[in-house]
């Protein structure tokens, strides 16, 4: 009796933390849809709505600040892989200049995730406009040498992410 009373309590919380789950990721598509990416905003936050207790503009925010920071994780492993690969000694220059924006672009998420937790708005939207130009700056040089840029794709969307955290971040509260 008492295994089946624990089995009915374990299929019960499953129960309530999906139904959580499905509220949260409502209440993320309904903040990411007043941003200018809202697929992108919805599809790199959405999935981690589950674990925060309230969605609101500040969690979104959070939440697309890790996101934003995995994708340029992936970018700069790109850069190096293309780095190594590289077809001629401009395009192996312009990745490894990328790698570098990437690092800085690393450091002003954590920037940014400083001023998330005291919802400074005026910095997190000036991190999020030199992670910007950071990307910016790596498809610059494959413009000046002429080349196909192999990161392009990615540092589209986290221009397009940083965007959207700028818009955000005007929708904190004053604390």
């Amino acid at each position: 009796m008492a295994g089946a009373r624990a089995v009915l309590v374990v299929v019960l919380a499953a129960a309530v933390a999906l139904q959580l789950a499905d509220a949260n990721t409502a209440a993320v598509a309904e903040v990411c849809r007043n941003t200018p990416f809202p697929d992108l905003c919805t599809g790199s936050s959405g999935k981690h709505a589950a674990k925060y207790r309230t969605v609101d503009p500040l969690t979104v925010l959070e939440m697309q600040v890790d996101a934003f920071k995995k994708r340029v994780r992936a970018a700069s492993r790109r850069a190096k892989k293309g780095a190594k690969a590289a077809a001629n000694p401009d395009q192996k220059r312009a990745l490894n200049l990328c790698k570098s924006y990437y690092l800085d672009a690393g450091d002003n998420l954590g920037a940014c995730k400083r001023a998330i937790v005291f919802k400074d708005g005026v910095t997190i939207r000036a991190t999020m406009s030199m992670a910007a130009q950071d990307m910016q700056n790596c498809d610059e040089e494959f413009r000046k040498v002429a080349a196909k840029n192999p990161v392009c794709d990615l540092n589209k969307s986290l221009v397009e992410m940083s965007e959207n955290c700028r818009v955000l971040s005007n929708m904190i509260p004053a604390s």
